[in-house]
C-alpha cells in the first residue's frame, strides 16, 4: 500500500481526533510532548539507542520501540519495558515499523531513532527549541559518525545547504538528510501521508521528496546524533538495491523538483548597488558588466552613487545620485538585495539592510585589508554579513581563514569586446606590452610596478630592437607625476586607450603580455590579453591561478624567484613555445564569459533570498 493521502478521509479523521484529544488533555501544559520512535530488527545496539532516548534532558517524551519481527537481541529490550511503549509485529520493513509507531504515538512531535544510532542528551530540547523559534514543521541537524565501538570517527558529517536552490538541486541527486536527525510536527503526516511501505530502503528519501513540496527544511548546525557506521548496516549490505530505488524515485519526482527550482530562479529581483565610482582601469568594470547583465535578465537594478561619482562605462541600470559625498542609510531605496562592494560601501548597506531595505550581500572584488590603508575599518567590514560573493578560490580561502565567512564564487570573465583581430605579422619585431597604473597614494603597491619596469629594462638591454609598449588609463596618466616622468623618458611607447576598442587593439599589438602583480584576487588584464592572442608571462598573484597554468597557458613565477625577465626572454627565443602558449591561452580565455558570471551571480542571489525567507 502506498501511503499518499489525497482524498483519504479516514486517515485525516484519525489524526484530527488524536491531536484534538491530546491537546484537550494537555492544554494546561506549557511543554510539548515528543514521540521518539525506534524501529528494531535484529540489532545488537538496540539497548544503547533506547538508553540514549531515555537520557534526554527534555522530559516530556515517550519512547516507542517497534519490533519488526526480530528473533535476535530482544533480551536487550527487557530492562526497559517499564519505561517504553513496546510493540511487536511481523517483519515488514522500516517504513511499516515507523508507521505503526506513529499511529500509536501521542506526542505533537515525531523523532526517529534507528536502533544502531544514538541521540545526544540535549538532542530533543535543542531541536524543539530551534523549531519553535523558526516556526518550523520539519527540521534536520548536523551529526557525527561513530564506529561499532561508539568511537567518533568523523565529528561533523552533516550536509548543509544554506540556499534553497542548492538544497533542491542536491535532493534531485540523492538523499543528503540523515533521517535520525529529523524532527517534525505530527501534523505533517495528514498532509502528505505516512512512509511508503513499498520501499524497502529509501522510505525516508521518498518522504523528504514529498515533504519538500509543502514545507521548508531548516537546518540546525549542531551535532545532536551519533550515526553508527558498521559492516552490518543496510546501506552497506544492500547498496545495489538502494541505488535502484533511488533511481526510481529520482525519475518519479524529477519534474516536480525541476518546477520548484525554476520557480525559485525566475523571480524578478530589485537590486541596489551602492557604487562610489565607475572609472576605467579597475575592478569597477565587473560591477558595470554584472549590473548590466542583471538588467538584461529582466531585473530591476538601481546604482546608488554620490553626486561626484564618475561613470566611464556603459550603464543600463538606473543611477540614483545622492546630494552628498558619503552614502548613508537614508539614501537607499527599498529593494530585495543590496549589493555592497568596496569596504567603504559596506557600513551604509548593512545599516540599510538592518532597517528592512533588503538583504545585504557583499560582492568583494578585492581583499582591501592586505593592500589599502584603514585596515581597522576594511578588515571589520568583512564581519558585517554572512552573504559574501568573491571572484576566485584564492580570495574565498583567504577570507574564510581570516573571518570564517565562506563566500560563493562568481568567476571572472573576458568582456566580449576583447578578441583576436588577427593583425600580427610574422616578420615584424616582437612587441612586449604591460599595463601600468598610478602609484601615488599607495593604492598600487601590490602591482610591484618598479619590479616590472626593472625587468622590462633587462629584456630591452638584451633585445633593443623589440618594441616595448606600456598601457595606462588616461585619467591616471593625467594625474600621476611618476607615470608622466616615465613617459617623458622615452624608454617605452605609451598608450592611453579611451575605450575597449582601443584597448583591444593594443592587446592585439602585443606578442607577449606581462603582469607583475604579487597580490590580486583576480587579474583581468592577463586573461583579456590571452583572449586577444598574446602569450602571457605573469608573476603569481593568487587570483590569477584560476587561468594561469605554468607552461600550459602561460609562464608564471613566484616573486622571490626573480625570473620575470628570464621568462620573457624564454618566449622571445622559443617561438614554438610562444605559439603553443598563445593558442592554449586563447582557448582557456574563451571559457570565461560574462553570461556565465551573470548567471552564477543571479543564482547566488536567488539562493540567498530563499535562505532568508
Amino acid at each position: 500500500m502506498i501511503f499518499e493521502l489525497e482524498n483519504s478521509y479516514n486517515f485525516i479523521l484519525f489524526f484530527i481526533n488524536k491531536m484534538v484529544l491530546n491537546k484537550v488533555y494537555r492544554k494546561w501544559l506549557v511543554v510539548t510532548k515528543v514521540s521518539i520512535i525506534i524501529p528494531f530488527y535484529n540489532c545488537p545496539y538496540i539497548d544503547q539507542a533506547i538508553q540514549s532516548a531515555l537520557n534526554q534532558t527534555y522530559q516530556d517524551i515517550e519512547v516507542i520501540v517497534v519490533n519488526d519481527g526480530s528473533n535476535k537481541f530482544t533480551e536487550k529490550i527487557t530492562p526497559y519495558l517499564d519505561r517504553i511503549l513496546y510493540i511487536e509485529k511481523e517483519n515488514g520493513g522500516t517504513a511499516s515499523a515507523l508507521n505503526l509507531g506513529i499511529k500509536n504515538a501521542t506526542g505533537e512531535y515525531f523523532a526517529w531513532l534507528s536502533s544502531d544510532d544514538i541521540f545526544l542528551p540535549h538532542k530533543i530540547s535543542r531541536q524543539l527549541e530551534f523549531m519553535q523559534q523558526t516556526n518550523s514543521y520539519i527540521s534536520y541537524t548536523n551529526y557525527s559518525l561513530i564506529d561499532g565501538n561508539s568511537n567518533i570517527v568523523h565529528a561533523s558529517a552533516g550536509v548543509h545547504f544554506p540556499y534553497k536552490v542548492d538544497f533542491l538541486q542536491n535532493l534531485r541527486k540523492g538523499c543528503n538528510i540523515n533521517g535520525c536527525t529529523v524532527m517534525m510536527r505530527m501534523e505533517v503526516f495528514p498532509s502528505i501521508g505516512f512512509f511508503n511501505e513499498e520501499l524497502r530502503f529509501t522510505q525516508d528519501y521518498d518522504f523528504w521528496l514529498r515533504a519538500v513540496q509543502h514545507y521548508e527544511f531548516p537546518y540546525l548546525d549542531e551535532q545532536l546524533v551519533h550515526y553508527r557506521v558498521h559492516n552490518e548496516m543496510g546501506t552497506k549490505k544492500f547498496e545495489g538495491m538502494i541505488n535502484k530505488e533511488v533511481e526510481t524515485l529520482n525519475q518519479k519526482y524529477e519534474s516536480k523538483l525541476v518546477a520548484m527550482i525554476n520557480q525559485e530562479t525566475k523571480k524578478k529581483i530589485r537590486f541596489t548597488f551602492p557604487i562610489l565610482t565607475l572609472c576605467k582601469g579597475g575592478a569597477q568594470r565587473m560591477l558595470a558588466d554584472i549590473s548590466n547583465g542583471l538588467v538584461d535578465k529582466g531585473h530591476d537594478v538601481t546604482i546608488l552613487m554620490p553626486f561626484h561619482g564618475d561613470v566611464e562605462y556603459e550603464v543600463k541600470a538606473k543611477i540614483l545620485r545622492t546630494k552628498h559625498a558619503i552614502l548613508s542609510e537614508q539614501d537607499y531605496p527599498q529593494s530585495d538585495i543590496i549589493v555592497s562592494n568596496f569596504y567603504s560601501t559596506v557600513s551604509s548597506a548593512h545599516q540599510a539592510s538592518l532597517n528592512g531595505k533588503g538583504t545585504h550581500i557583499r560582492f568583494s572584488l578585492c581583499y582591501e585589508p592586505v593592500f589599502l590603508p584603514d585596515q581597522d575599518i576594511s578588515f571589520q567590514s568583512y564581519n558585517q554579513t554572512p552573504h559574501l560573493i568573491v571572484i576566485s578560490q584564492y580570495q574565498k580561502d583567504l577570507i574564510s581563514l581570516l573571518h570564517g565567512v565562506n563566500g560563493k564564487i562568481v568567476p571572472i570573465y573576458v568582456n566580449a569586446n576583447f578578441k583576436d583581430l588577427n593583425i600580427r605579422k610574422e616578420n615584424n619585431p616582437l612587441t612586449i606590452s604591460a599595463i601600468v597604473r598610478k602609484t601615488e597614494g599607495g593604492y598600487s603597491w601590490q602591482r610591484d610596478q618598479s619590479y616590472l619596469i626593472q625587468q622590462l629594462r633587462i629584456v630591452r638591454e638584451k633585445y633593443p630592437h623589440l618594441k616595448f609598449n606600456l598601457i595606462c588609463p588616461p585619467n591616471e596618466m593625467e594625474s600621476s607625476p611618476s607615470l608622466q616622468q616615465l613617459r617623458n623618458s622615452n624608454e617605452f611607447q605609451f598608450y592611453t586607450p579611451s575605450d575597449d576598442t582601443e584597448l583591444c587593439l593594443y592587446y592585439n599589438q602585443a606578442d607577449i603580455f606581462v603582469t607583475s602583480s604579487i597580490f590580486e584576487t583576480a587579474v583581468l588584464p592577463g586573461i583579456e590579453a590571452l583572449k586577444c592572442g598574446a602569450a602571457l608571462v605573469a608573476v603569481y598573484a593568487g587570483g590569477n591561478t584560476e587561468y594561469c597554468h605554468h607552461e600550459q597557458t602561460c609562464l608564471i613565477s613566484y616573486r622571490y624567484e626573480n625570473r620575470l625577465a628570464l621568462d620573457i626572454i624564454r618566449l622571445i627565443e622559443d617561438q614554438i613555445l610562444r605559439k603553443d602558449l598563445t593558442e592554449r591561452g586563447k582557448q582557456e580565455a574563451e571559457l570565461w564569459n560574462i553570461e556565465k558570471s551573470v548567471s552564477v551571480f543571479e543564482n547566488i542571489c536567488y539562493s540567498c533570498l530563499n535562505s532568508d525567507a
